[in-house]
């Protein structure tokens, strides 16, 4: 599981020469909303070439292309993109209706089979598990920004207008063992504002979270980190659990059973993956 997602702009050459020393897990090389329609074209070639000439180093390349619904745009962004090599695609505005077409439009321009659904509509959040269960889903990823305006209501550091969409994406994610990203946090310069929402979003079981900029990424990671009191805890647990050869107990006179044991033995797991990061 991947706890960043980066955007960066495909027609920002010096943004794209630098995707592989931003720390990010994934970026995702923008061709959609961050994209002048003027500038589509150049951002299709510039990243053409890019992906052509230089290999990127532990770090995962999606491209969000244009929605399906953008028919002459989502063509010419996979006509240009064939046998580029990336990890997979973002599509914006999701819905399972499409999905179909979608992956043989990636099968014939010779692109890899793995989508990132991006979930910005209010109808697709009924839709939220047709989307997670497609085999070439890899992941749900929250448009809190396109989803707050097409409900007619503010976007605020709280969060409280997105905490249904935000809880029925990650059920639906974490039911078919997806990938769960929650929307960036598109506020710059307030570090306490983003380490807030990024604690919620992990909080409510989210695996990573996307950002908008290269200095989020570190916050985001803190956030996603298990704490060192965590994994005290969780080391504690499974000692004890061994100690005894059972997984029902008490420790600190609070009873132990099997979920949290195996709860405990899931975010040593977490903790391990993120050091080797």
């Amino acid at each position: 599981m991947r706890r960043s997602y980066l955007f960066i702009p495909g027609d920002v050459p010096r943004m794209l020469q630098n995707l592989d020393v931003f720390d990010a897990d994934a970026v995702i090389i923008d061709f959609e909303d961050g994209v002048h329609p003027d500038q589509k074209e150049a951002a299709r070639q510039l990243t053409r070439a890019f992906l052509k000439h230089h290999a990127t180093r532990d770090v995962a390349v999606f491209v969000r292309v244009n929605a399906w619904e953008e028919a002459a745009w989502f063509q010419e962004d996979l006509a240009c993109l064939s046998g580029s090599p990336l990890s997979g695609i973002v599509l914006p505005k999701a819905h399972p209706k499409h999905l179909t077409d979608v992956v043989f439009a990636l099968e014939e321009a010779g692109l890899p089979m793995q989508i990132v659904a991006l979930l910005e509509t209010p109808e697709v959040f009924f839709h939220a598990l047709e989307l997670a269960k497609h085999p070439a889903v890899s992941g749900l990823l929250l448009g809190g920004e396109d989803l707050t305006q097409a409900l007619g209501v503010p976007r605020t550091s709280a969060g409280d207008e997105i905490l249904f969409a935000r809880s029925t994406l990650v059920y639906a994610a974490k039911a078919f063992n997806k990938e769960a990203i929650d929307t960036p946090f598109t506020t710059v310069d307030d570090r306490d504002g983003l380490l807030a929402d990024a604690h919620k979003a992990n909080a409510l079981g989210f695996t990573g979270k996307a950002a908008i900029h290269p200095n989020h990424i570190h916050d985001i990671h803190v956030a996603f980190a298990p704490s060192v009191e965590a994994i005290e805890t969780a080391e504690r647990i499974l000692r004890r659990s061994e100690t005894l050869k059972s997984m029902r107990f008490s420790l600190d006179g609070k009873m132990v059973d099997k979920p949290v044991v195996e709860r405990a033995r899931a975010l040593l797991l977490r903790a391990a993956a993120s050091r080797r990061r």
